[in-house]
């Protein structure tokens, strides 16, 4: 960006054109009464409303963090819950393997006895 310093002899600024754009040029006593005025209130119209345009921007933003937060913590709950069922679920399996396990056991047991008993009474039957 190029500065540009003229000076108006008059009290209306001087206008100078820089390829596409137009700049306006004021002297320093312009400048002064120019500031004063806006510290004042006036020309506040265009302030006004580049920061109600900045103040929009924000509002929209906190809605989409606040929605990403919504989010995030919904993903968090369900996660959460999977996790919970997948403890529920590993529970309720090693309950039936405990189970199974205990079937195994007695039926080796009962198989033995079988056997011993049958040996038992054989020898029972040879023996009279």
């Amino acid at each position: 960006m190029t500065s540009y310093i003229s000076i108006s002899q008059d009290l209306t600024p001087k206008l100078q054109q820089t390829g596409n754009e137009k700049r306006y040029c004021f002297t320093i006593a312009q400048s002064r009464e120019i500031a004063k005025l806006l510290e004042l209130g006036k020309y506040n119209d265009s302030l006004v409303s580049s920061l109600s345009l900045a103040n929009q921007r924000f509002q929209l933003l906190i809605q989409k963090k606040d929605s990403i937060i919504s989010f995030q913590s919904d993903k968090l709950e369900n996660h959460a819950r999977v996790q919970q069922n997948n403890d529920k679920t590993i529970f309720l399996l090693e309950e039936r393997l405990a189970r199974q396990e205990r079937k195994v056991k007695r039926g080796k047991l009962q198989k033995i006895l079988l056997g011993v008993s049958l040996v038992v009474l054989g020898t029972l039957v040879i023996s009279k």
